[in-house]
């Protein structure tokens, strides 16, 4: 899944940009885009980051470490934690857009920020308010993070929660954690068990069930759902535990990536080529939304209002995050390396856009969401491997 990267040794730690603005190059600009939204991406071979202005077609590149980095945006949505594996560790990108609920601000340029982790084998992400959490694979640990002293803080904290494992950790909003926990019942790195521990690691309650494997985990601040192999582990803020049941068509297989939407107030289960499904809390059941062998990509938009799902033969739909009905379906020129090769797509939405990249003739095409028209297509600096978007959907500088 990771590439190891070529390292720039000319160019390590500086940070310097290159801006497209000739019209007659670039298409125009997305007029209904709000001024705020940024577009971060990693290069495949490069320790290159690609800095994207929609509203005006201005694209920076900043000088990384690593290439490759996985990208994921911050709670705040002003800062990207960019974690790179296989060279143990976990840099943040500030966008230098400070979102407030109905307007935003610009805070100085574009740049990275100071504090770095150098944990083993970092991989899990997880952000609640002014905290980020991130789960070591190689040695079990966190490292924690907050957002308001990124600039200040030349190191996270670093606190154990157990044996290296292949881990996840998520934030209930008391300020505690659940965990996952490594009991050695399974063979393999996979965790068999969750506990909830306080931002120091201290064990506040034990694990109550013991599964046969565990992957992917979404939370809503007082209950978080963990995929595991018998079904959806569901651990409560107040350390009660239970698993909804897999359903008998599942077989042998299990969902292992897990969905929270914000505005939609729904968990989604993912399989891989094979299902989407709902988490009925209530019921206490896993109902499926539709399932297809063709089904490749499966993400929230900007406020977890609506699903963006993508098929491997190019069709992409828009479902209501609460009905999951269809609100838009079109198939899209969408480029799909062959298998095992490099330059997969990745896509991510704000409110009026969704961002789908091109890995293979390193380009990003911007398609309106209510309709899947094309908005606009750029040509990047190189081949993008990740996307995440930052900044705010505001349209206003001033606040009301």
């Amino acid at each position: 899944m990771f590439k190891k990267p070529i390292l720039y040794l000319a160019a390590l730690f500086l940070v310097f940009s290159a801006c497209q603005d000739d019209d007659s190059e670039q298409p125009n600009p997305i007029v209904d885009e709000s001024p705020f939204i940024r577009v971060l991406l990693s290069d495949q071979d490069n320790p290159d980051y690609y800095f994207l202005n929609p509203k005006t077609n201005k694209i920076e590149v900043h000088a990384g470490q690593f290439a490759a980095g996985r990208l994921y945006t911050s709670p705040g949505k002003r800062f990207a934690a960019v974690i790179n594996t296989d060279d143990n560790l976990v840099s943040f990108f500030d966008s230098g857009v400070e979102a407030h609920d109905d307007h935003a601000h610009i805070k100085g340029s574009p740049k990275w920020a100071l504090t770095k982790a150098q944990g083993s084998r970092p991989v899990h992400f997880y952000g609640r308010g002014d905290d980020m959490l991130i789960f070591n694979d190689g040695d079990g640990t966190i490292d924690h993070a907050k957002e308001s002293t990124l600039h200040t803080a030349p190191t996270t904290r670093n606190f154990s929660v157990g044996v290296a494992h292949h881990g996840a950790p998520a934030l209930f909003k008391n300020g505690t954690i659940a965990v996952t926990e490594k009991d050695g019942s399974v063979a393999g790195t996979l965790p068999e068990r969750v506990k909830i521990v306080d931002m120091q690691g201290n064990l506040l309650h034990a694990s109550t069930i013991q599964t046969g494997g565990i992957h992917g985990e979404a939370g809503n601040g007082e209950t978080v759902l963990f995929g595991c192999r018998e079904g959806i582990l569901q651990v409560d803020d107040d350390g009660a535990q239970r698993v909804i049941p897999n359903p008998a068509s599942f077989g042998t297989g299990w969902i292992g990536t897990v969905l929270y939407g914000e505005a939609s107030g729904k968990f989604i289960g993912v399989r891989s080529r094979t299902g989407l499904y709902e988490i009925d809390l209530e019921a206490g059941e896993i109902k499926t939304i539709e399932e297809s062998s063709k089904l490749y990509g499966v993400a929230y938009d900007w406020h977890g209002e609506r699903l963006v799902v993508i098929y491997s033969d190019g069709l992409v739909k828009v479902l209501d995050g609460q009905s999951f009905q269809t609100l838009s379906s079109k198939v899209l020129p969408i480029d799909f390396p062959a298998s095992g090769s490099v330059g997969n797509p990745v896509f991510s939405a704000s409110e009026e856009f969704l961002y789908i990249t091109n890995g293979i003739e390193g380009k990003l095409s911007v398609y309106d969401m209510e309709t899947l028209e094309l908005a606009k297509e750029l040509n990047l600096p190189g081949k993008p491997a990740r996307i995440a978007l930052l900044g705010s959907v505001a349209h206003d500088e001033e606040s009301h």
